[in-house]
Order: structure tokens, then sequence, then C-alpha cells
């Protein structure tokens, strides 16, 4: 079958991979000039645009839990090697208080301050038991069309820090994470916390350079996509430049909020599906500031701290672990904090599209899953799944099972 995927990220270049493999004829469409999607490694699929960098460097995808079993499955499948890294974290709030992780705690301190800090985190962690427990047995169907502040509604440290893994996770601002699907949160704060991480050496995109060595059929970049018609036997892709191609089928592997500006013939049940779906624009920031640390007599980063600023929370992770860099100069991509970071001291800046995780959106994610394949449309992206690449990896393999071989 002649199959066309639209969107050249992490699931639909699997998508792709995975329906290649079957014997089908893919085309993948992608309006960016690159592939990747939310992978940006510096100098590969991206290049610096502030300062100049030979070093790679992620700029979005960073680490991967060992839960993540189906993508770790795909890496060992196209030789991609997996590196152990250690995950510490910290808190530092702008009145100068701060709460550190054991890791980022036995990084920093020795002797008295190192009980003090330990005392401080044990405390905390004895504190937020309660609040545990409830994440952790809170059960699926509990967690239907609910928000994230059913669970995470006081004012406490605990929820706190939460919410912000939450906001690290998918990159969405502290101020919508009340309004964040419970049934999305729950489970990645329930099962990704307490787990080993790994990093992919060489760089994320690495993976997709795999990819494409072993891919047969064709990639279309910087294309620009008008319409896309369905009829009761074939899908045709009309271009902006008035170019048509027919297929048998369609993948989207885009996030949902583009679903409808493509689609010219959308059904009302796809109307309903995906118009609640908006965008949500994050810009990164890598960069070689360190004084952000500085008024914390902190030495050694941990692989994500989160610091408040006078409006908002924002993360700063720390790349020379999470790259596997050796180099003296530290180096760190940043959310929301451009305000502490010196413009002389940044890299790159890039923005990146990821969907506006709403519970009243999110109500409908299900539904999209189960009626996979209607009018000879399918659907893949993070979205279907944890929302990170786990769900992206899933949501592609769950396509290409029902599509099936020639």
């Amino acid at each position: 079958m002649k199959i066309a995927v639209i969107g050249g990220g992490a699931s639909g270049m699997v998508t792709a991979y995975l329906l290649d493999k079957q014997g089908h004829s893919v085309t993948v469409f992608e309006r960016q000039p690159m592939l990747g999607g939310h992978i940006r490694t510096l100098n590969k699929n991206v290049k610096p645009n502030c300062a100049e960098c030979t070093d790679i460097l992620e700029s979005g995808a960073l680490e991967f839990p060992t839960a993540f079993h189906n993508f770790i499955a795909l890496m060992q499948e196209l030789d991609v090697e997996l590196e152990p890294i250690d995950i510490g974290s910290a808190l530092f709030f702008k009145n100068g208080d701060r709460i550190l992780s054991k890791v980022a705690t036995h990084q920093n301190f020795a002797g008295l301050q190192r009980l003090i800090e330990t005392i401080r985190f044990n405390l905390l962690h004895a504190r937020s038991a309660p609040l545990w427990l409830k994440t952790r047995f809170a059960s699926v169907q509990n967690t239907d069309n609910q928000p994230l502040s059913q669970y995470l509604g006081d004012h406490s440290i605990a929820s706190l820090w939460l919410k912000l893994l939450t906001l690290y996770s998918y990159s969405i601002p502290l101020d919508l994470i009340d309004d964040f699907p419970a049934k999305l949160a729950i489970p990645m704060l329930r099962d990704y916390i307490a787990v080993s991480w790994l990093r992919v050496k060489g760089g994320v995109y690495s993976y997709i350079e795999k990819i494409l060595e072993r891919f047969k059929g064709k990639v279309l970049l910087d294309v620009e996509i008008a319409h896309i018609y369905r009829s009761a036997d074939q899908v045709k892709i009309e271009q902006s430049n008035g170019e048509a191609q027919e297929f048998d089928k369609v993948v989207f592997a885009t996030p949902p909020d583009q679903v409808m500006t493509l689609l010219a013939d959308p059904t009302e049940a796809e109307i309903r599906r995906f118009s609640g779906w908006k965008a949500n624009v994050a810009v990164t920031t890598i960069h070689t500031d360190t004084s952000v640390y500085e008024n914390f007599r902190i030495h050694h980063p941990s692989e994500f701290d989160f610091f408040q600023t006078n409006n908002h929370w924002g993360y700063n992770s720390y790349l020379n672990q999470l790259c596997g860099l050796s180099s003296s100069q530290h180096h760190f991509l940043s959310f929301q904090l451009e305000e502490m970071i010196d413009r002389d001291r940044m890299i790159h800046q890039q923005q990146h599209y990821t969907p506006l995780y709403t519970t009243d959106a999110f109500q409908y994610r299900d539904e999209v899953i189960e009626m996979n394949g209607e009018h000879h449309t399918y659907h893949a992206g993070a979205y279907l799944g944890d929302g990170l690449h786990e769900g992206a990896i899933t949501s592609a393999l769950r396509v290409a099972r029902l599509i099936g071989s020639n």
C-alpha cells in the first residue's frame, strides 16, 4: 500500500520505519527543513543560532527512564547505544531558600552541611507521604476527566515539586499545570520517578539517523500541506504549491491541534475529538551561564534544577551530565529562565510546538485511539500515550500493527 505519514518527528519517523519494514511504500511529509520534531540535537539536525559551538548538545528530548520498554527495545534493534546517568534535582526559591535532592546534596556538600541538607530533604519526604500514597494508588478510572489540581491542590512543597516535575516533563508553564489532565500526569509521576535513567550516546537524533540508514521510502522536507482529502478508496495530499499525490492511507504524526487545519473534510466525530486542542509554544535556551547558582553556593548543578524568578518557575538542565561532556565549561538547557541568563552566554534558542494538555482536550484521547483507521486515517503521537517519548514509540507500534503487512 501507499501510505503518507504527516510529520517527521519521533512518532512519524518510527511509524514510517515500521511500515517500510512491512513492505509498504511510505512517504514522509515534514514542513520543517529538518527531521526530528521535538528531538533537537545541536550540530546534528539543528545548528547553534546565538554563538559558535561544536559540541553535541540536546535542545529537546534529554533523558529516558528504564521504564520506557518500547523505546529501549527500538534502540536495541537500531544498534543505538544507551548509557546510564545519575539524576538529581533541586528547588531554588527567589528568597534564597533551597531544597536539594539526596544526589544534589552529596554532589555539593560534606560534613555538617551535608547532614543538615539531608535532614531537610528527609523531613520533606516524610511530610509528603500522604500525597505520595494518594498519587501512587490513584486508579486510571478515578483520574478520568480530572485536572491535576484534584490531586496536587494544596500549597505544600511536595505538591509544588510534583507540579514542577510535570512542568519539566512537558515544558508547560506552571500556571497551566493545575488544568493538566491527571490521567496523563499521575502515571508519569508514579512510574517514572523512582527508576534508573539513560541517555542516548552521540545525541538523541542519532537514532533518527539510524532509521534513515534503513528506510527505503521517501522523505519530503520543507513541504507545506494545504489540504488532505479522503474518499471511499483513497487519500489525496494537496501541497500549497499545487502538487498533489494519492495514497491508500494517511498517518497523522503531528501535534493534535494541527489535524483540523489539514483535514479538508473532517467528520463531526473528528471535530469533537480534535477541536479542543491548542498549541503550547515552548522556548528553550542552551547557555553557559553559571551565575544562577552562585547565590546558593552550588558548584555541581543537578540534571534538572528548578528556579523561581520574579514571575514564574523554570528549569535548568545540566547538559554536561546528560550529554556526556567532559569539558570544564558548564552547558545548560533552560526553560522560562531567560531573564536570569546573560545573553552573551547563550548558544542556541529554539521554539518547540507541543500540545497544550488540558483536561477538556484530553477527554477524547482514548476515543482517537479506539477509532484509529477510520476513513483510511490513523494517528500517532506522544499525546496518545504518556505524552513523552515512550508514548510516541508505542503509538507508532500501534499504527503499524493495525495496518499490517502487504
